[in-house]
């Protein structure tokens, strides 16, 4: 009898539902630009729906759709870090339609707006240097 996990409301996950799930994480990751449904992700992971959802939400703590919003945002926040681009740019370079739903839903996940985020890398980037400096003066 394989290996089974148990989710509240009686959906079983067995260890190739979880590689299954995997396999939907990772395509989620490869195409977080492109609008992705559960019905797209189960065909891919060839995995139900049902068992595709809680297996997601068991594996990163998160809904299939929340997860989607959560890798985008983390690639947002890289492009913040490194580059210069205006927000428009990289709100749709990371899969948003528009400055403001970007905007929003970064300030949801990441507790600040992506100016702030910005502005206070900046500032940490600034103190580092600074302790860098000092260390090479002694």
């Amino acid at each position: 009898m394989p290996e089974s996990i148990c989710i509240p409301g009686l959906i079983r996950l067995s260890k190739y539902d979880m590689t299954c799930v995997d396999r939907a994480l990772a395509y989620i990751h490869q195409h977080f630009r492109n609008a992705l449904s559960a019905e797209q992700l189960s065909i891919e992971a060839e995995l139900n729906i049902k068992k595709l959802r809680a297996g997601i939400r068991k594996k990163t703590g998160y809904t299939l759709h929340d997860y989607h919003f959560k890798v985008r945002i983390e690639k947002a926040k890289v492009l913040l870090l490194q580059t210069g681009y205006p927000l428009k740019q990289i709100a749709s370079s990371v899969g948003f339609k528009n400055e403001s739903h970007f905007c929003q839903k970064f300030r949801q996940l990441v507790s600040m707006t992506p100016n702030e985020f910005r502005c206070l890398s900046d500032e940490v980037t600034d103190v580092t240097q600074e302790i860098f400096v000092k260390r090479e003066a002694i």
